[in-house]
């Protein structure tokens, strides 16, 4: 059984459906079935929601971990798993998934983790070609052209190291992105999301794909105040009137403080 721990992964576009499905499992499967297991002690986690948001499919794990997708994957697909506890999990899937059974390990949040968001959160202006890198994927309709997310740390000073996590991100049409086949719009491209800390620009995602790892520095951070982290969608570089956003959709927000 092949293991699965966090890596990127770069997408493609598949098609969209609106009834949410879930997965049963039977018990003549359970030999031959995926599964949730905790990273360090190696037991399998239970009750841990596995969903595929361009599908509007969720599903829950038994008791020993187990989980079936019931549903067709013919194209390279986001996979996210949440638990209580645990650091939340994004992973691009292939349509092999479901030829040979995986078992995927999550870790543990830390006293000093902060989870930031599990959902799905698409930015821009819901305008884009079907080009665009994963335009058939989109679910959701833009919240705007930016994301805003606050939050508290402790024990700040006991703290080295701090980065943002990025589960899963879609949709970003730079030229990055069209030069690695992700992008399809020749005629046309965007500047990168940016990432803001405290109003202060730390980074900018210039490729769509899985746990894009961003360092914070600690500088910018203040342990008795609230603080933020926002995403900024790009914009249409070629467009000289009106502004353009470059739609993208992103999932899994993690700060992991070491």
């Amino acid at each position: 059984m092949k293991k699965i721990f966090l890596f990127l992964m770069l997408f493609s576009i598949l098609p969209v459906f609106s009834k949410t499905i879930t997965g049963e499992i039977k018990k003549e499967d359970r030999a031959d079935i995926n599964r949730i297991y905790d990273l360090n002690t190696n037991k399998p986690i239970s009750g841990a929601i596995v969903k595929l948001p361009s599908k509007n499919y969720r599903t829950v794990t038994t008791e020993d971990g187990a989980f079936k997708l019931g549903t067709r994957i013919d194209a390279p697909t986001i996979m996210s798993v949440e638990k209580s506890g645990y650091k939340p999990f994004s992973m691009t899937i292939k349509d092999s998934f479901d030829k040979e059974p995986i078992s995927i390990g999550i870790e543990k949040t830390t006293p000093f983790d902060v989870v930031l968001e599990t959902d799905m959160i698409h930015l821009g202006d819901n305008s884009y070609s079907e080009n665009s890198a994963n335009a058939n994927q989109f679910r959701l309709s833009a919240d705007g052209a930016f994301y805003n997310k606050e939050f508290k740390l402790k024990n700040l000073n006991s703290i080295e190291n701090i980065f943002l996590i990025i589960g899963s991100i879609i949709g970003i049409d730079t030229v990055q992105a069209q030069k690695l086949g992700q992008s399809r719009v020749l005629t046309a491209y965007s500047s990168p999301p940016e990432i803001f800390c405290n109003g202060n620009k730390i980074a900018e995602i210039k490729i769509n794909g899985d746990n894009q790892r961003i360092s914070i520095p600690k500088s910018l951070l203040n342990g008795n105040e609230f603080m933020n982290i926002t995403i900024r969608t790009g914009k249409n570089l070629y467009k000289t009137t009106d502004i353009d956003y470059d739609d993208i959709e992103f999932t899994n927000l993690l700060l992991e403080l070491k």
